[in-house]
């Protein structure tokens, strides 16, 4: 890299502008200028020639359309590498196949170092270095000179890169302002509650936050005209009131207001109840974006599910986002449990025996569930849902309708199927390095924090990171797994853990109490999966043991004879298995292509060895014939 590209900085969060060792360069007209933009926009990433051409002409571009793109790239490298021949000016941006694509450092875009920022506070909030991680938010956002990115919107017309730009900044702002309120630094973040508040008059979190941020440095007076005028907005735009964050952040306000007439010295509101299973004793590994995201849906949707396979941390998640929530319900937080639910009367006893206020009475007529819940602002949690779905989807269908102020969160490795409900995917924690960062990834880090749980001495450094890296990728970054592999560390060694983990159904069974009965081993927590699975679903989800861990629908319906014409049937199969979380699906470019994890495949290979199909070539056991059964 030359010396001019080095000092090269490119900035997009606000006018769109490069600098060469800190001067200005003159970008050329605005459709040159948007060039530059919708390449930095997708820096790093292959910009097909289409994508310009419709970033520049909305509607119909000209007969020329793309000589004219490839003159303004032109003219763009002899701005942005001057010191460079003619020919050789491809270092920042490169030709790809049908394309272009812009190649510039972390520090030489503001987006880039935007989110590199972003990364590096999560993970000190993450670390429990609350202040460090304030500060470096506040460095982060303050590169944001438009929230808005108005030059941006006014360049690229109609182009769907923008919306998820600013909701980046708005997560990252909200973040940065919910520390400040943590943090006791109320003023540090009221110009940004205040900012924010005016580009987002309808979003109830951004006004919430205002409106705690306005209490905690005394001018409850403005708050509460603030909430007014936000109120009547939201009724005139909207036709809706307040929701329950809002009205949460609103009480706050009167609070204060109450307290501060009653004594001199400000004392924090009281916190809301929780009800049921306790919050997480230490914090997540890996999962501050997961937190936020549904976060996010908590505070747009009243029912939010989270799904993934088995081990995946459903439940682990749930806790933590309702833990989040507590405060934006005034009746703060109910958790039931329901592992060990069967039917629809078990499900509405073990919920009304977590929420009702006081022990249930043995006589009398008994108080619907509807009514206990009718006029209270409470996040419902229903964890590990997944073997009694369908009565889960009519309960909450009718507490929802009925409850206003009710919000319900459920764990569960199937889905409702609510026309409402904001379903969010659970992901296993990433074993590979994110781009531009040294640091160990998510799945490695748990791992090196519950080893030192039983083996205080453990440290993740080059002698043992390539072992943990082994063990991380031969459990998929299932977290319950890696957990699991962590806690064995008492009794092995690292480098026999890699032999173990081959045969993690068998092996991977450590002591471990204090959790569900099915968390306390890898082959119980699959083997829950199974009990997901009608009679022709178990059969078709034993036939897959035979297929290798990745393969398409051609492959699950290869068979001879009479079975070739059922590849519609089988398709539907594989999709249940997918709904239920046993099978993932992906769409690229060969087409769709379903996917077990290790630990799933070797549970279907077990089955298959019981049902005694090994002797059967692996096309026909694939084509098993379980989708032909009723």
């Amino acid at each position: 890299m030359s010396r001019t590209e080095d000092e090269l900085r490119i900035q997009i969060l606000g006018p769109v502008q490069a600098t060469i060792r800190g001067d200005a360069v003159d970008l050329g007209p605005p459709k040159q200028r948007a060039v530059l933009a919708l390449l930095a926009l997708r820096a790093g990433g292959h910009v097909p020639l289409d994508d310009l051409i419709a970033a520049l002409w909305a509607g119909q571009p000209p007969a020329r359309a793309a000589n004219l793109v490839h003159t303004y790239v032109a003219r763009l490298r002899q701005t942005l590498e001057p010191d460079t021949p003619r020919r050789r000016r491809t270092n920042v941006i490169a030709s790809v196949p049908g394309g272009y694509r812009l190649a510039v450092g972390a520090e030489q875009l503001d987006l880039h170092a935007f989110r590199a920022g972003v990364r590096e506070a999560a993970a000190l909030r993450e670390r429990g270095e609350p202040t460090r991680a304030f500060a470096r938010f506040g460095e982060s956002v303050g590169r944001w000179r438009d929230p808005q990115v108005g030059d941006l919107a006014a360049l690229l017309v109609e182009q769907d890169d923008l919306g998820p730009l600013r909701q980046e900044f708005l997560a990252a702002a909200l973040t940065y302002v919910g520390l400040g309120l943590d943090l006791g630094r109320p003023e540090a973040i009221l110009h940004l509650a205040e900012r924010l508040a005016l580009t987002e008059p309808l979003n109830e979190r951004v006004q919430a936050r205002l409106l705690q941020t306005l209490a905690r440095i005394g001018q409850r007076a403005w708050a509460i005209e603030r909430y007014a005028e936000v109120r009547e907005r939201l009724r005139l735009d909207l036709g809706v009131d307040p929701g329950p964050e809002l009205s949460a952040a609103y009480r706050e306000v009167l609070d204060a207001e109450l307290m501060s007439s009653d004594t001199a010295h400000r004392t924090s509101p009281q916190v809301p109840p929780w009800r049921g299973t306790v919050p997480l004793i230490d914090e997540l590994t890996g999962r501050s974006a997961d937190l936020t995201a549904i976060n996010d849906l908590l505070d747009g949707y009243r029912l939010v599910s989270l799904t993934g396979p088995a081990g995946v941390g459903k439940s682990a998640l749930g806790l933590a986002a309702a833990e989040r929530q507590r405060k934006r319900h005034a009746d703060g937080v109910a958790v039931v449990d329901v592992t060990n639910v069967r039917t629809g009367h078990a499900l509405t006893q073990a919920v009304t025996a977590v929420v009702v206020n006081g022990p249930l009475q043995a006589t009398g007529t008994p108080v619907s569930l509807v009514r206990q819940l009718h006029d209270r602002s409470l996040l419902l949690v229903i964890d590990n849902a997944e073997l009694v779905t369908d009565e889960a989807a009519e309960l909450t269908d009718e507490l929802l309708r009925e409850c206003p102020g009710l919000t319900v969160l459920l764990t569960s490795r199937e889905l409702l199927g609510m026309r409402y409900e904001a379903v969010y995917p659970v992901r296993p924690l990433r074993t590979d390095p994110a781009p531009g960062t040294s640091a160990p990834p998510p799945a490695q880090q748990l791992f090196a924090r519950r080893a030192t749980q039983v083996q205080p001495s453990f440290r993740l450094d080059e002698s043992t990171l390539p072992g943990v890296t082994a063990v991380c990728r031969a459990l998929d970054g299932l977290p319950l797994a890696i957990e699991l592999a962590a806690a064995c560390l008492r009794t092995q060694r690292l480098d026999t853990l890699v032999d173990v983990v081959a045969d993690s159904l068998r092996w991977l069974q450590p002591p471990r109490r204090g959790v569900p009965r099915h968390h306390r081993s890898l082959r119980a927590a699959v083997h829950r999966s199974i009990e997901l699975l009608d009679a022709a679903e178990q059969r078709c989800f034993a036939a897959l043991g035979a297929m290798p861990a990745e393969f398409d629908l051609a492959a699950a319906a290869s068979a001879s004879g009479a079975l070739v014409g059922e590849r519609a049937a089988v398709q539907v199969l594989l999709d249940r298995l997918v709904d239920k979380s046993v099978l993932e699906v992906r769409h690229g470019p060969a087409g769709r292509q379903y996917r077990m994890l290790g630990t799933v495949r070797a549970m279907a290979r077990q089955l298959l060895q019981e049902q005694g199909s090994i002797g059967v070539s692996p096309s026909t056991r694939c084509a098993c014939a379980c989708h032909l059964d009723p």
